[in-house]
């Protein structure tokens, strides 16, 4: 049946110790963190029932990575013995990393820290060189430090909520990363890579705070689907320069309504006329539409005929959420010579003071012949002297225009044939002596 409350579920074992469903609304949330690493994909079957049975569909779910794991050294620990004559330029060994985040965050940098006066390494392949004429007498070993760990951003997730209309400068998050590598850490400079429609947020390139920095209404096209955001940390040099170690992790942001929208009808006045004749049940031929843009419960309202003789038509649906497409029926017999015109009002009412929707309505009937004549009286008596002149008044009859016009098309009778009529007048008057 229509207007059956609808339940919300999921099933499977494993679906269910990830994902949860609420069973009025249908939104879905996580149980437990996820892992990509672990299992990078899920299909979960969701089912919606009523009283007249349940319908399940599956659904895929990728999990998205993020950089959210340390490069892992392999062979360890790296000691090598060269010759203390090796030319400058010379490789001497590889040192070799895996990283098993996927893109950028799976990408390894390689750096010796603190840097050495005779050895380089390449950034990129982990190749060690000979850089500076190398003496033993002088000395005997070298012990470097590679580092080899891009910044990593911490309190992953970074998905979260904001409400509409929320003032601009509110924090919406705080974005952190650090950097892995041993020694005096560098700090981190923080820049939006993408997603900031209209530049709607602001990212402190220091502190890594999120702001708003605009009027966010979630009724705006550009807004109401929420945002992904792609953030970037970058270690810095003292002088705050970027250097090339980075890192970079995606996040969704939902923008919540709240019930700042009235309903409104797609017309501020509705007009029509129709035959009186219009049975009950019979559908106006007006479009009227109404909406409320706002969402769930927000957008719940009634609509209603207010005026007089308004009861003479009804409206369907009367409770809506969100949208919804008017009918207008005749409930009551209509009669042009009781009524001819109506004027009314059409309220779309939500339960917050304030928010109504207004429309007038116009309705003119057309007039019908669907009335006979009716005399002011059943019976005239008259009396007559006999001799009364020819054209003497002697009875005058009360009836409407439309009953003269029909009283015009009957022929009279025999038994007044020493009558006229005036159908103009409604007079009778003597025709023969």
């Amino acid at each position: 049946m229509d207007n059956d409350p609808l339940v919300f579920g999921v099933s499977g074992e494993e679906a269910s110790r990830f994902f949860a469903v609420e069973s009025d609304t249908g939104v879905v949330w996580l149980r437990q963190p996820l892992d990509r690493e672990t299992k990078s994909e899920f299909t979960v079957e969701f089912s919606v029932s009523d009283h007249q049975g349940v319908i399940t569909r599956k659904v895929n779910i990728q999990v998205g990575d993020v950089n959210d794991n340390a490069p892992t050294f392999h062979n360890q620990p790296y000691s090598v013995r060269i010759p203390e004559n090796t030319p400058v330029g010379t490789p001497i060994f590889i040192v070799n990393a895996t990283d098993p985040d996927l893109g950028a965050g799976g990408s390894v940098l390689y750096s010796f820290q603190p840097p050495s006066e005779f050895f380089a390494i390449d950034s990129a392949r982990g190749i060690v060189t000979v850089i500076r004429e190398l003496d033993y007498e002088v000395t005997q070993a070298y012990q470097l430090v590679v580092n080899d760990m891009d910044p990593i951003f911490v309190n992953l997730p970074y998905s979260t909520n904001i409400y509409e209309h929320s003032p601009p400068g509110t924090t919406v998050r705080m974005i952190t990363a650090v950097d892995q590598d041993k020694g005096r850490p560098r700090g981190i400079g923080y820049t939006i890579v993408s997603g900031n429609t209209n530049s709607i947020f602001a990212l402190d390139y220091i502190s890594g705070a999120l702001t708003l920095n605009g009027v966010l209404d979630r009724e705006n096209p550009l807004y109401s689907h929420g945002f992904i955001l792609t953030v970037k940390g970058t270690e810095l040099y003292d002088d705050r320069t970027p250097s090339d170690a980075s890192c970079i992790t995606t996040f969704n942001i939902l923008v919540i309504d709240i019930n700042d929208n009235a309903p409104e009808f797609n017309s501020s006045e509705y007009s029509v006329a129709i035959t009186e004749l219009a049975q009950v049940g019979f559908a106006l031929p007006l479009f009227i539409q109404v909406v409320d843009k706002d969402e769930g419960l927000n957008s719940m309202f009634e609509v209603y005929l207010v005026g007089n003789n308004s009861h003479h038509f009804i409206v369907s649906p009367t409770s809506i959420q969100g949208k919804a497409d008017i009918r207008m029926r005749v409930a009551q017999p209509l009669d042009y010579e009781t009524v001819s015109r109506y004027d009314f009002d059409m309220f779309a009412n939500e339960s917050v003071p304030d928010h109504v929707g207004y429309a007038k309505v116009k309705i003119t009937l057309i007039n019908e012949n669907d009335n006979r004549p009716i005399f002011s009286q059943p019976l005239y008596n008259v009396s007559l002297y006999e001799n009364v002149t020819v054209g003497t008044t002697v009875l005058t009859v009360l009836v409407s225009l439309e009953r003269l016009k029909a009283i015009q098309t009957v022929s009279p009778s025999p038994t007044i044939a020493h009558m006229s009529l005036a159908p103009s007048l409604g007079s009778v008057s003597s025709s023969v002596n």
